[in-house]
C-alpha cells in the first residue's frame, strides 16, 4: 500500500512537471508573440521609426532600424529555440513550427534593407536615369519576392495555429 502510494506520488509529480513545463513554453511563446507585435505595430517600435526614418530621408538611420528589428528576430528566436521540450506532447512540434515561423518574417522584414537601397537610389537625383530605372525594376522584382513571403508566413501561421491548438489541449492549456 505504502509503495503504491509512493508510485502515485511520483506519477503526480511527474505529471505536474510535465504541465509546469508547457506551461513555460506556452509563456516563452506568448512573449514572443507580444515582443514581435510591439516591435511590429507598436507605437514608437522599430518599424513605426524605420517608416519615419524614411519619410524623413534619413536612409542610413532607417537602416539602422532594420538591423535593430533582425537583432530582436534573432535574440526572440533565441529564446524560443533555449526553452525545454523534453516530455512536454507536441513541445518539440510547437517549437520547431514557431522558430520556422518568425524565421520567415524575419526574413521578409531584413528585405527593408533592400527596399531602402532601392528607394535611395531611385531618389537619388545625382544618379542617371538608368540607375534609377534600374532600381524601380530592381522594386518590382523585391514586391514579388514580398507577397511571396507574406503567403508562406501565412501558411506557416496556420501550421503554428493547428500545433498550438493540439500542444494546448494535450497540455492541458486551453
Amino acid at each position: 500500500m505504502i509503495r503504491r502510494n509512493i508510485l502515485l506520488a511520483l506519477l503526480l509529480s511527474l505529471i505536474s512537471c510535465q504541465s509546469k513545463k508547457a506551461a513555460h513554453l506556452n509563456t516563452v511563446l506568448v512573449s514572443a508573440e507580444r515582443a514581435v507585435f510591439n516591435m511590429m505595430v507598436g507605437k514608437n517600435g522599430l518599424n513605426e521609426k524605420k517608416l519615419k526614418f524614411v519619410i524623413d530621408g534619413d536612409f542610413k538611420c532607417a537602416l539602422q532600424m532594420v538591423d535593430e528589428k533582425e537583432r530582436s528576430f534573432n535574440q526572440i528566436i533565441k529564446k524560443i529555440n533555449a526553452a525545454e521540450t523534453s516530455d512536454i506532447k507536441y513541445g518539440n512540434a510547437l517549437k520547431k513550427a514557431a522558430i520556422s515561423y518568425y524565421e520567415t518574417i524575419k526574413q521578409l522584414e531584413i528585405s527593408d534593407r533592400q527596399e531602402i537601397t532601392i528607394q535611395q537610389l531611385s531618389q537619388n537625383k545625382a544618379n542617371t536615369e538608368q540607375l534609377r530605372d534600374s532600381a524601380i525594376a530592381k522594386q518590382g522584382q523585391l514586391l514579388k519576392y514580398k507577397l511571396e513571403m507574406r503567403k508562406l508566413i501565412n501558411k506557416k501561421e496556420k501550421q503554428l495555429s493547428e500545433i498550438q491548438k493540439q500542444f494546448n489541449s494535450v497540455n492541458h492549456l486551453d
